[in-house]
């Protein structure tokens, strides 16, 4: 009877109905399993009859050559059993810091740019122009004018120093910021992934122990 009903792909509502909620779920399932199943065999199906159709390319002049072990098979490295590969998680934190210091970087560079606009708007006018300077005063002027400029520049660079460090602070807070974000992304992944495992194998222990009772109610 299942078989009958996966292959018309139908099942009757009386019949439906005397299920239970639970072998209701089994028999989607089960359906559902039939659809992906005829699914893959017709993309692979079309997949052939394409390959088919495409003409032989021509061989290209070109060649790749493997690098063999001592057992002339294919020589593979797999990553950890050297004694100097770094452990996995190891490269992932390597990994997830370069992005969270390439982003912070970025990030920092930005607002160092935004911060010289201000402050060449700030200073930018405070200097005292030649012309403006009375020839008869022009001795004085001119020292006023330098202790002015002078003063003006100190505070300028000093207004840089206090700007830069500002920017690499909050460089350093972004980069941890990003850094722990990434680490939480990654350990939520692991701990989803487990938790999918975890679910797909009680589900299909229960489908399996539950099937032979749906079938004999099937009968």
């Amino acid at each position: 009877m299942l078989q009958q009903i996966l292959a018309d792909m139908f099942i009757e509502p009386e019949l439906l109905a005397e299920l239970n909620e639970e072998q209701k779920q089994i028999l989607f399932f089960k359906m559902r399993e039939e659809q992906i199943r005829r699914w893959r065999e017709r993309e692979t199906q079309l997949e052939k009859e394409e390959a088919a159709r495409v003409k032989v390319k021509k061989v290209s002049g070109k060649t790749v050559s493997w690098i063999k072990g001592l057992d002339d098979d294919v020589w593979v490295w797999v990553m950890g059993e050297h004694p100097e590969d770094k452990p996995y998680d190891q490269i992932c934190d390597e990994i997830m810091a370069e992005r969270a210091a390439l982003q912070a970087q970025r990030e920092a560079e930005k607002l160092r740019a935004k911060k010289e606009a201000e402050l060449e708007k700030r200073f930018s006018g405070l200097y005292l122009e030649p012309e403006q300077v009375v020839l008869s005063e022009q001795e004085v002027q001119q020292k006023e004018q330098r202790r002015a400029e002078e003063e003006l520049k100190k505070l300028e660079l000093e207004e840089r120093r206090k700007a830069e460090e500002e920017l690499r602070r909050l460089e350093q807070e972004r980069k941890q910021q990003i850094y722990i974000s990434l680490k939480e992304v990654q350990g939520s992944k692991h701990t989803l992934n487990e938790s999918c495992l975890c679910s797909n194998s009680y589900y299909r222990t229960k489908t399996n122990t539950l099937l032979q009772s749906m079938n004999v109610s099937l009968s």
